[in-house]
């Protein structure tokens, strides 16, 4: 039986005036990320964890910042997608109130700039189902407080490089062990992985949702493109095409990428023409109120593969159905990756493919997960072998995204031209 939902989840209604933020939870009710704080809390049982939202990018010279985007952690866990620097503080061990969200002081002169927010009361924890709604400027000292209680401070991550900036949480955690004798860091930075890697039903409904508005831009952008076009006009059709069908935003940067361009696997400059004879790469997806999906397509600028190019996408395509042939609940991720690597192998095209075979998908389009544990059941990862060769100006990449089931996998993306023939053909039409 399938594992695919139809999506059909009803909008939520916003509680209180339709303004300021934060608006509420998205997409789901309150009681979905209560239930899930509730779960975490449970494996948890005591102690206290703080898990920190991500904060914006300020812009320079007053212009208009970058979209905010918000923390996969702390989005899974709270559904607040509009407020940056905010902070949840969970204690499992207290009696009455064993969550908090820590919101920043508001500025009323800034907001007349940017947005409007509310202020603290019964509204925003109506909004956003949380025990407690507080300002960050006390951050510090309630931790300390519960710390004197609990004794034990989570970290749930992430773990980062040697070189890299220290995490805003262990920097707390460092500064409330020098002032709370007897505190100490156990370390739960898998946990928060391994609970978003199996999907819930009503998530795997909204990340449908992001692959029926990438299968309509994929399919514009092959009906679409021409030698003489440039690869910005070819991604402003694409783009086109995943609003028109119901995307709210882009799950990454979209890359498209003709001829040698293709072979820089993060190509993103996109000045190049579209020359008759190219391969066009195309990796790109829409987003649906945070969910992500993750598609690439090549294919023949003028709707024809060439013998060469025929041959070179038929190996991807084969190592791509290999490693699909072994995915199923229990498989390790190395097992799974040297399926492809293998058919690159025997052809003598190993050097060629320069990259990791897949990752899992969600909120995050590179969601967390942990290689070194078996894949489970309900886990959504792509599936993205390719061929780069400077040398005969290409790139391919053929990347699908699949549904992990207890017997094998079902591809979310199908309906998406993938084979030779189903490319020309869309084309043709």
């Amino acid at each position: 039986m399938s594992l695919l939902p139809a999506a059909n989840a009803a909008a939520q209604i916003l509680p209180g005036p339709g303004f300021g933020t934060p608006l509420g939870t998205r997409p789901f009710a309150p009681e979905v990320y209560r239930a899930r704080r509730a779960r975490l809390m449970a494996e948890l049982k005591t102690g206290l964890a703080v898990i920190h939202g991500a904060t914006a990018f300020g812009a320079p010279d007053n212009t208009i910042a970058a979209p905010f985007t918000q923390n996969g952690d702390f989005a899974w866990l709270t559904g607040i997608s509009d407020e940056p620097g905010a902070v949840l503080v969970l204690a499992p061990g207290e009696a009455f109130v064993k969550e908090f969200l820590f919101l920043p002081s508001r500025d009323v002169e800034t907001e007349r700039w940017e947005v409007e927010r509310l202020p603290l009361g019964s509204l925003i924890e109506q909004r956003t189902g949380v025990q407690r709604v507080q300002r960050t400027a006390r951050l510090g000292g309630v931790v300390t407080q519960l710390a004197t209680r609990a004794k034990e401070l989570h970290f749930l991550g992430p773990v980062v490089s040697a070189d890299a900036p220290v995490p805003a949480t262990l920097e707390l955690y460092g500064k409330v062990m020098a002032r709370v004798p007897g505190t100490s860091i156990r370390d739960q930075s898998g946990l928060l992985t391994q609970m978003r890697s199996v999907k819930e039903p009503r998530e795997l409904e909204w990340l449908n949702k992001a692959m029926s508005a990438t299968r309509a831009g994929h399919l514009a952008a092959m009906k679409a493109v021409k030698p003489g076009m440039t690869e910005r006009q070819l991604r402003r059709v694409l783009e086109e095409g995943f609003a028109n069908a119901g995307g709210t935003g882009l799950a990454y940067n979209s890359i498209v990428a003709a001829g040698r361009n293709a072979a820089s696997l993060h190509y993103v400059v996109e000045t190049g023409p579209i020359r008759d004879g190219d391969l066009v790469l195309i990796d790109a997806a829409a987003a649906v109120d945070g969910y992500a999906c993750d598609v690439t397509r090549t294919f023949p600028a003028n709707g024809r593969f060439t013998a060469s190019q025929r041959a070179d996408y038929e190996l991807v395509l084969a190592a791509q159905t290999a490693a699909a042939a072994t995915l199923k609940a229990g498989v390790s991720y190395d097992a799974f990756e040297d399926a492809a690597k293998q058919v690159f192998r025997r052809a003598g095209r190993i050097d060629d493919f320069i990259h990791g075979l897949g990752h899992y998908v969600g909120l995050d389009v590179h969601d967390p997960f942990d290689r070194s544990k078996p894949i489970p059941a309900g886990a959504v990862i792509t599936i993205e072998p390719g061929l780069y060769t400077q040398s005969a100006n290409q790139g391919i990449r053929i990347e699908d995204q699949y549904l992990v089931t207890g017997t094998g996998s079902e591809r979310m993306s199908a309906g998406i031209p993938r084979s030779i023939a189903e490319i020309e053909a869309a084309m043709r039409g």
